[in-house]
C-alpha cells in the first residue's frame, strides 16, 4: 500500500472514531434529560361505592350506624346526620349507600329508612277528594283515586322508583317514574319529580 492510500485509510478511521464519539456524547444527555423531565403523578384513590339494605343494629350511636345485612354480616359505617332520611332506629330496615376508603373506613352518603317509607300516604287530588299511594314491605305498590297506577316500587341511588304496568288495550307501555325523597318523617312524605313537589300525609 502506497503512502497516499495509507493516509486516506488513516483519515477514514479517525473520522469514523470521531463520529461514534460525538454520537455517544449527544445521545446520553438527551436520554438523561428526557428522564429528568418525566413527572410521575400519584394515582388518585377512587373509593368503592356500595348500595345495600339491612337492619339498624343495637350498636348504632349518633355518628356511627351498625348495619346488619341480610347475610348476617355486621358493618360499622360513619353516618353524617345530614345523610339520613326518615331517621334510623334500632330494628328499622334501611337502604344505604356508602363509600369504602383505601384504609377500610366506610362513610354513608345516603340513608333511607325503609320502615318509615312503607305506609299508606294520602293527599288531596285537587278535585275536592283524596288520593293515596301505598308502599308495602314486599316491594308492592298500590294507588287509590290517582290518575296513574303503580304496582311496585324500589329504591335506587337513594331515589324512589315507582313502576306503572302496561294496561292491555292501551298504547302506553310500562313506565318507571323516579322521585327524589325530599322529606320523610313519621307523618309526612314529600316527593319531587320534574321540579314538581308532592306532599303526602301518613294514613296508617
Amino acid at each position: 500500500m502506497d503512502v497516499r492510500m495509507k493516509r486516506a485509510a488513516s483519515t477514514l478511521i479517525h473520522f469514523l472514531a470521531i463520529t461514534i464519539l460525538l454520537s455517544g456524547c449527544t445521545d446520553n444527555p438527551k436520554k438523561t434529560q428526557e428522564k429528568e423531565d418525566m413527572v410521575v403523578l400519584p394515582m388518585t384513590e377512587i373509593p368503592d361505592i356500595v348500595e345495600t339494605t339491612g337492619k339498624v343494629g343495637d350498636g348504632t350511636s349518633m355518628n356511627v350506624l351498625e348495619l346488619v345485612e341480610e347475610s348476617g354480616d355486621t358493618l360499622l359505617i360513619n353516618v353524617p346526620v345530614s345523610t339520613i332520611t326518615g331517621g334510623a332506629e334500632s330494628g328499622d330496615d334501611i337502604d344505604i349507600i356508602y363509600t369504602v376508603a383505601s384504609n377500610g373506613d366506610m362513610t354513608a352518603s345516603v340513608v333511607v329508612n325503609l320502615t318509615a317509607l312503607q305506609h299508606l300516604w294520602t293527599q288531596p287530588n285537587g278535585k275536592g277528594g283524596m288520593q293515596s299511594l301505598e308502599l308495602n314491605s314486599n316491594g308492592k305498590a298500590a294507588t287509590y283515586g290517582m290518575s296513574i297506577e303503580y304496582d311496585s316500587w324500589k329504591l335506587e341511588n337513594g331515589m324512589l322508583l315507582l313502576h306503572s304496568p302496561k294496561i292491555i288495550g292501551e298504547e302506553k307501555g310500562e313506565i318507571v317514574d323516579t322521585f327524589h325523597i325530599m322529606k320523610l318523617t313519621d307523618d309526612e312524605l314529600v316527593l319531587m319529580s320534574h321540579e314538581m313537589e308532592s306532599v303526602f300525609k301518613r294514613s296508617n
